[in-house]
């Protein structure tokens, strides 16, 4: 309570005896709530301990008590939130929608609300325990004697006002004293609680900010793995790419090497082969020179008469004519070759 509520809350029997009225109170506002007032309020309601709402309508007051609150310290939908206050709880909250969910952020929102209206308290009480001097000294002023002479009842009404007073002003010290003393405690700038140490938050609200750090840590630590993950596997793909790149390489260049080698040995028996009949062909020449006999050669006596030779010598052309084996290999061309040749020798030698 502060010193002007003190000093107003006694001094509200003497005005309501002089004015002859009652304080008026003022109605609750009878619109239904928004829809951001409807999940604050729900969200607060929801946060008290299930044995609170065993009368079927604890939940009703709470919903109540949280409008009233809310309409007479924010107005209607919050709309007495200046523009830097919005800015500040969106800056604070906003995110807890995305990355915590509706309820972090509607309990980050109560919370920011609850600092707000501690703050503006404070600055009320200031107000009030610096206009509370002027005030007392205009009530003096006013409480001092104008008459000239007081009767014997006037003087024990200004009795009962003078012990009015100093009873307001014991109270008012009171109340400034403690106003003060509560000036120079520290309140959680989240839920504003009172600190009874250093810092600017509550137990409750720095394991919470921790418990967010260390999730947040969490989490990012996990998208970290995951991408020191992805990009091992990446590398291991590129490297078995290269691996099998280089196998497919590699024997591509073995079946190249085994068809050099394939050729190179075609050609090589190629040779052998034609030396060995050019071999076999220059030694059975001499053999055929120191034997040569041209009767035998066409295949004729020799009392043959000349028409005879003449006949055999056009029947063996025609046995080795080279075109009909034109087709076969080449030893047997050179065979034949021979045979030629030595037939148009045996005739050159009969026919003189």
């Amino acid at each position: 309570m502060t010193s002007s509520s003190v000093v107003w809350s006694v001094m509200a029997p003497f005005a309501m005896m002089a004015l002859g009225s009652a304080p008026q109170v003022d109605a609750q506002d009878p619109l239904p709530p928004t829809a951001i007032e409807e999940a604050l309020i729900e969200r607060a309601c929801s946060m008290l301990p299930s044995a609170s709402f065993a009368d079927s309508d604890a939940h009703t007051r709470c919903r109540n008590a949280q409008l009233q609150q809310l309409r007479s310290d924010f107005g209607r939908d919050l709309r007495r939130l200046s523009n830097g206050e919005r800015t500040a709880l969106d800056s604070a909250c906003g995110r807890l929608s995305t990355t915590h969910g509706r309820e972090a952020y509607l309990d980050c929102l109560n919370a920011q609300l609850v600092a707000l209206r501690t703050r503006r308290t404070r600055a009320t009480r200031a107000q009030a325990s610096t206009a509370t001097p002027a005030a007392e000294a205009s009530a003096a002023s006013a409480a001092a004697p104008s008459a000239p002479a007081p009767s014997p009842g006037s003087s024990l009404t200004a009795l009962i006002a003078g012990g009015a007073l100093l009873l307001i002003g014991a109270i008012a010290a009171a109340t400034l004293v403690v106003a003060r003393r509560r000036r120079g405690r520290r309140s959680c700038r989240e839920c504003g609680a009172a600190l009874p140490n250093s810092g600017d938050l509550c137990a409750t609200c720095r394991h919470a900010a921790a418990e967010a750090l260390r999730r947040v840590a969490t989490e990012r630590l996990a998208e970290e793995r995951a991408a020191d993950e992805e990009q091992r596997r990446q590398r291991a793909l590129e490297e078995e790419q290269r691996r099998q790149a280089a196998l497919q390489q590699e024997e591509e260049a073995r079946r190249e090497e085994e068809q050099r080698r394939q050729r190179a040995e075609d050609a090589r028996r190629k040779q052998e082969e034609d030396a060995l009949g050019r071999s076999r062909t220059s030694a059975a020449a001499p053999r055929a020179q120191e034997e040569f006999d041209p009767y035998a050669v066409l295949g004729v006596p020799r009392d043959t008469s000349p028409e005879s030779i003449r006949a055999a010598y056009e029947q063996a052309r025609l046995k080795y004519n080279e075109d009909t084996v034109a087709h076969l290999g080449i030893d047997v061309q050179e065979h034949f070759r021979a045979k030629a040749e030595a037939v148009d020798r045996a005739y050159q030698m009969l026919a003189g």
